[in-house]
C-alpha cells in the first residue's frame, strides 16, 4: 500500500468529514470533527497525539474520541482508561481501477451525479425512478464514498457495482487512486473479495457514565 494512503496518515479524514457534512479542523496530530451532538476527536493509534486528545474527553460534555487502528488485534485490546467503547467501524479501501467495471445495467437505467455543498451525490434511476443512491467526496487525492440506498432483491449487487464504478470514475478524474469506505464490522466480509480490503478499525470512545 503506498505510504501516502496508509491508515495512520489520516489523509482520508477531511473527505470523510465532508461526506457527513461535518466541520473539521486539525487538533494536534489528529482532527476534531463537529456535529453529532458534540466534538469527535480522531487520531491514529498508537500515536502520542492520541494520548493528548484523551485528556480532552473528560472536560468536554458530549465529546468523543475515535482511534484509528491498523489491525484487529490492536483494536481488540484497546480500552483507554475512563472511556467506554461506543461504536466500531471498519475502514475499507479499494483501488479505483478495480471497481471501474461495467455492471451490465438495463437500458432503462441511468447514472447521474450532482454536486452538493460538501460532496457529490450519485444516483441510479430506472424509468426515471431513483433506485440507488450514494455519495463521494475527493479531497487532496483521497476519495471517500458511501452508499446510502440500494434496492432489495437479486438486482442489488448489480446496482451496487454500478454505483462503485461511477464513484471510481469520479475518483480517477480528480486524481484519487483509491476509494475509502466505512462500514459496520458485520458488513465488511461481503465486500472483501470484490476489490475491497480492510485498511483499519475505527473505535469511538466516550466518557464512562
Amino acid at each position: 500500500m503506498p505510504e501516502q494512503h496508509s491508515t495512520t496518515a489520516m489523509g482520508w479524514l477531511p473527505a470523510w468529514a465532508d461526506l457527513q457534512e461535518r466541520p473539521f479542523e486539525s487538533a494536534g496530530s489528529g482532527f476534531s470533527v463537529g456535529g453529532g451532538g458534540g466534538t469527535e476527536y480522531v487520531a491514529a493509534w498508537p500515536d502520542p497525539g492520541a494520548e493528548q486528545l484523551m485528556s480532552r474527553i473528560s472536560s468536554e460534555p458530549g465529546a468523543r474520541l475515535t482511534l484509528v487502528c491498523a489491525d484487529a488485534d490492536t483494536a481488540a485490546g484497546l480500552a483507554p482508561a475512563g472511556l467506554s467503547l461506543a461504536a466500531h467501524s471498519i475502514l475499507l479501501m479499494a483501488p479505483a481501477a478495480e471497481l471501474d467495471v461495467d455492471a451490465g445495467l438495463p437500458d432503462t437505467s441511468q447514472v447521474a451525479q450532482a454536486p452538493m455543498e460538501t460532496y457529490d451525490a450519485v444516483e441510479i434511476t430506472v424509468f426515471d425512478r431513483p433506485v440507488a443512491k450514494g455519495r463521494i467526496q475527493v479531497r487532496d487525492g483521497f476519495a471517500v464514498v458511501a452508499i446510502t440506498e440500494l434496492p432489495e432483491g437479486p438486482e442489488q449487487e448489480g446496482f451496487q457495482r454500478a454505483m462503485f464504478a461511477a464513484m471510481a470514475e469520479e475518483a480517477f478524474l480528480h486524481g484519487a487512486e483509491y476509494l475509502h469506505m466505512m462500514v459496520p464490522p458485520a458488513d465488511a466480509p461481503r465486500y472483501e473479495g470484490s476489490g475491497w480490503t480492510i485498511a483499519g478499525h475505527l473505535l469511538t470512545f466516550e466518557k464512562q457514565r
